[in-house]
């Protein structure tokens, strides 16, 4: 079984590096761009299945990806990026100046801080890597691809390769439209490439 994994395509709100969590902005040219030459990379890969966040940039990333294939794009709510209530819609900078307790409080324990009417990281980290093993079961033997979001991917590649920093969560995230790859068998994960961009070629 390969799992192939991406995040949707860069977006408004990721080049003014605002907060998105559960909203939405639309792609950007270079979004769109992006995920028609990840489209053009795979199109030769057998794929079963594509398993999609519901939120728009990431299923609209997953058609342009899929195009005229007859591959079925299952949204999964599971898949979603951390819900940051709140603080969704500005940047970081403007966060811990309004709310200078709350950095404190973020920096002394990221896992368990909880976005105002949003979810903490252990909240967050639980329900996608429960959903993911639901998917594991469902989609057992079938190549799939998934399309989420940096956060999520990386509670996803935590769980099955390498235990993620979570003072680093959301610094270290993979690029958009990037691809990851990981084999599944025997009950083992491994990892064929991790964050490969070499599909995403700019015109001079």
């Amino acid at each position: 079984m390969n799992i192939y994994i991406t995040r949707h395509g860069e977006t408004e709100w990721n080049k003014r590096k605002l907060v998105q969590g559960w909203k939405d902005s639309p792609l950007t040219e270079a979004g769109l761009l992006g995920a028609k030459q990840l489209r053009e990379r795979m199109k030769e890969v057998k794929l079963d299945c594509v398993v999609s966040s519901p939120l728009f940039r990431a299923y609209e990333t997953a058609t342009i990806i899929v195009g005229d294939r007859a591959v079925p794009i299952v949204q999964n709510e599971t898949l979603k990026e951390i819900n940051c209530g709140d603080f969704e819609g500005y940047s970081f900078i403007e966060i811990w100046q309004k709310y200078p307790e709350m950095k404190k409080a973020h920096e002394l324990d990221p896992l368990n801080f909880k976005y105002p009417n949003g979810e903490s990281l252990v909240e967050f980290n639980h329900r996608v890597v429960e959903g993911f093993k639901k998917l594991i079961e469902k989609h057992h033997g079938q190549d799939i691809l998934i399309v989420a979001h940096g956060g999520t991917i990386k509670g996803l590649t935590s769980y099955m390769i390498e235990k993620a920093d979570p003072y680093d969560w959301f610094k270290e995230v993979v690029d958009n439209c990037s691809l990851t790859t990981i084999q599944f068998k025997k009950s083992q994960f491994s990892l064929v490439e991790y964050n490969d961009t070499s599909h995403l070629k700019i015109d001079d």
